[in-house]
């Protein structure tokens, strides 16, 4: 095992966006971009990681999770819907209406599995009531609902041969880990690790090929990586509080995009952290794996078009 703090190197700010709530980072190779989204903003953003041009697109809801589609489009998560975003012409069509319960609750995290379903989270809009559960989409359109209880869900993740799923529940200070076979649970989430109230919150998940578990820390400013037993093998600290996820980028997979926000911070907090809500960049030892692609397909009647405008 490598020794803790070894990839402990300084964030580079790439993008001072003031994102309310930023999340969601998703690299796309093929482009040499890394899209993330402002939750509360209402925008997916895209930077170019070559060129480190920056452009934003305003969408009609609010966006909260991200994921590569087979076709080349982007599965884009608002409040009670799933949407796919053609990037390049930014026609947004209709791809799934989930039967969720009707609590005061939205979509919230997610990412799709190595046989092509779709994983997501809901929460409890005012974060307190424990109404979030998970569900997996899966490509024929079908939607299961896996019952958890969470005020706020985040996650989930998956191992790299798909065979443990990684569960947040976030206001619990709490990362489960269940197993899998042929891309479904096949037993009860169990707790995998937990945080002291001094390490903030457990927000987003990324994986590494190595199947270490990298966990962003909401009011911990900082990431750390979890190795396959819960022991802690490297720690990322960044200049703001508000940590939100992480996903792997770069030619070699070996840099860690983070996404961060200003939510909760008030006029003391956000002049000492002049960078919150910005989009961060940390080289890493430990090489990442390529998002997996939701293999479903969406209609390709668009309901909206959305403009990627430069910043």
């Amino acid at each position: 095992m490598r020794a803790p703090g070894r990839t402990s190197r300084e964030a580079r700010c790439v993008w001072a966006a003031n994102a309310a709530l930023g999340e969601a980072p998703l690299w796309m190779a093929a482009e040499d971009t890394l899209y993330w989204v402002d939750i509360i903003g209402g925008q997916v953003l895209r930077y170019n990681a070559a060129s480190g041009y920056r452009e934003t697109c305003s969408m009609p809801e609010a966006v909260s999770a991200l994921a590569p589609m087979a076709d080349g489009r982007l599965l884009c998560t608002s409040r009670r819907t799933i949407h796919a975003l053609d990037a390049r012409s930014g026609r947004l069509a209709p791809l799934a209406h989930p039967e969720l319960p009707p609590h005061d609750i939205r979509i919230n995290d997610g990412c799709a599995h190595a046989d092509g379903a779709f994983w997501f989270g809901t929460m409890d809009l005012s974060e307190r009531a424990a109404v979030g559960d998970f569900y997996r989409l899966s490509p024929d359109g079908a939607c299961e609902r896996i019952p958890a209880g969470f005020a706020i869900t985040n996650g989930p993740a998956f191992s790299p041969d798909g065979e443990l799923g990684y569960f947040v529940d976030s206001v619990g200070r709490r990362i489960l880990r269940a197993p899998m076979e042929n891309g479904l649970l096949t037993g009860a989430p169990r707790q995998f690790v937990a945080l002291a109230t001094e390490d903030g919150y457990p927000d987003g998940l990324a994986v590494d090929a190595e199947g270490g578990i990298w966990c962003a820390h909401w009011g911990g400013g900082r990431i750390t990586r979890f190795d396959a037993d819960g022991g802690i093998s490297d720690t990322v600290r960044l200049p703001v509080s508000n940590v939100t996820k992480c996903a792997f980028g770069g030619r070699r997979l070996d840099r860690l995009f983070v996404t961060t926000a200003r939510k909760g911070l008030d006029d003391v907090a956000l002049a000492a952290e002049p960078l919150a809500g910005g989009l961060f960049e940390v080289e890493v030892d430990y090489p990442g794996l390529p998002p997996q692609p939701y293999r479903g397909t969406a209609a390709d009647t668009a309901s909206r078009t959305c403009v990627f405008d430069a910043t």
